[in-house]
C-alpha cells in the first residue's frame, strides 16, 4: 500500500511540471506577442509623425520604385471680364482670339437677324470653291437683287477676279455682287450651267447653311447670299463669332476686310472704285479705332444696326459683335467701348 502511494505521488508531481512547462509556455508567447504589437504600434506612430510634418502620406521604409506618369496638358481657361463701359445695343460678344476665350457677352444666343454680316459666310463660301484666278460674270442674277438693297454698281457685262468681286461683296456691301456669286458657284456645285438664276441660287444658299452646320452655328439659318430680310434667316451674336472666325481663317477675305477703299480695271475693261463702309477703318472718322482690322456691317429694319469688328494692339486680337442697335452711333460706340475695354484687360493682365 505505502508503495502503491509512493507511485501516485510521482505521478501528480509529473503532472504539476507538465503543467507548470505549459503555463510558461503560454506565458512567454503572449510576451512574444506583446512584444511585437509594441514595434508595430512604434512603427506606426512613427510614420504618423512623420505623415503630419510632411503633409503627406505616411512615409514607408520600404524602397520605393520610379513609375513613369503621362502628363495631359489641358488648355487653360480664362474668366470674363466686368465691362464698366455703358452698352446701349441688345446683343454683343466681346472675343480674345488671343487666349480664344469670350471676355464679354449679352444676350448672345438669342435669336436676331444678321443683316449684311451673313456676307462673311458668303466670302467664306466662296473662298472654299474658287480659286484667286475664277472669273465671275455679271448677269441677269441682277434681278433677284431686292429694291433699297446697298450695291457695289455691278452691271451686266462686268468680268471681276475672285478678290475683285470680294471687295464688291464686303467693302460697300454689294447685295448685287453677293448674288453674282451665288448664281456662278450654284451651277458650279451642280454641275449645270442650265440652271435658272433662282434655283443656282438656292443651291449656293444651301451651301451656305452646310457650312453653318459645319463650324458650329447651329442656331442659325439662311435664305439669301446677302442678308435682305426674311424670318427664316436668322442667327445670333454666338453664331456671327463662329461665322467671323471661319471667315478670318482666309488670307484674302482678311485682306480685303482690312481695306479701307479699292480701285480696278476689270478684265472686261470698265474701271471701278469701292469705300468700306466700316467707320473704325476711316481715320477721319469720330469712331476711328487704332489698331482696327476690318470685319463687316449690316443694316435692315428688322435687324437694326450692326457690325463685327476685328482689331490688333501690340500683338493681342480682339474681335467684337454688336447686333440691333437702334442707330448707327450706338453700334460704334459700343463696338469701340468693347474692345478698348478687351485690350486694356489684356494689357493690365486681368486675366
Amino acid at each position: 500500500m505505502k508503495k502503491t502511494n509512493t507511485r501516485q505521488s510521482a505521478s501528480a508531481s509529473r503532472r504539476r511540471k507538465r503543467l507548470w512547462k505549459r503555463r510558461i509556455a503560454v506565458i512567454a508567447l503572449l510576451l512574444i506577442i506583446v512584444a511585437l504589437l509594441v514595434i508595430l504600434g512604434w512603427f506606426l506612430v512613427r510614420g504618423l509623425t512623420q505623415a503630419v510634418a510632411t503633409g503627406d502620406k505616411p512615409v514607408s521604409d520600404a524602397p520605393t520604385t520610379t513609375t513613369s506618369q503621362t502628363t495631359t496638358t489641358t488648355k487653360p481657361t480664362y474668366p470674363t471680364i466686368a465691362v464698366t463701359a455703358p452698352l446701349t445695343t441688345p446683343r454683343v460678344v466681346l472675343y480674345d482670339v488671343t487666349h480664344d476665350t469670350v471676355l464679354y457677352s449679352k444676350d448672345a444666343d438669342e435669336r436676331c437677324y444678321p443683316a449684311s454680316l451673313t456676307k462673311l459666310l458668303t466670302a467664306a463660301v466662296m473662298t472654299e470653291l474658287c480659286g484667286p484666278e475664277e472669273e465671275f460674270t455679271v448677269g441677269t442674277e441682277l434681278s433677284l437683287v431686292q429694291k433699297g438693297s446697298s450695291l457695289a454698281q455691278l452691271q451686266e457685262g462686268y468680268r471681276l477676279t475672285r478678290d475683285m468681286i470680294l471687295d464688291a461683296l464686303l467693302l460697300p456691301s454689294g447685295n448685287d455682287a453677293a448674288y453674282v456669286i451665288a448664281v456662278h458657284l450654284g451651277r458650279k456645285i451642280a454641275g449645270d450651267e442650265t440652271l435658272s438664276d433662282v434655283d443656282a441660287a438656292r443651291v449656293f444658299v444651301n451651301r451656305m447653311n452646310d457650312e453653318l452646320v459645319e463650324i458650329g452655328a447651329s442656331n442659325s439659318h439662311f435664305s439669301n447670299p446677302d442678308g435682305y430680310y426674311s424670318p427664316d434667316h436668322y442667327t445670333t451674336a454666338n453664331d456671327m463669332l463662329l461665322i467671323a472666325k471661319n471667315a478670318m481663317q482666309y488670307d484674302n477675305i482678311r485682306a480685303a476686310v482690312a481695306k479701307k477703299e479699292a480701285s480696278y480695271v476689270l478684265p472686261s475693261g470698265q474701271s471701278v472704285s469701292w469705300e468700306n463702309s466700316n467707320q473704325l477703318l476711316n481715320p477721319s472718322s469720330p469712331y476711328y479705332f487704332e489698331g482696327a482690322t476690318g470685319m463687316k456691317t449690316g443694316f435692315h429694319d428688322e435687324a437694326g444696326h450692326c457690325v463685327v469688328a476685328d482689331a490688333t494692339r501690340n500683338g493681342a486680337e480682339m474681335i467684337v459683335v454688336v447686333m440691333g442697335g437702334l442707330s448707327s452711333d450706338q453700334r460704334w460706340s459700343d463696338a469701340v467701348a468693347l474692345l478698348n475695354e478687351g485690350f486694356a484687360a489684356e494689357a493690365s493682365h486681368q486675366y
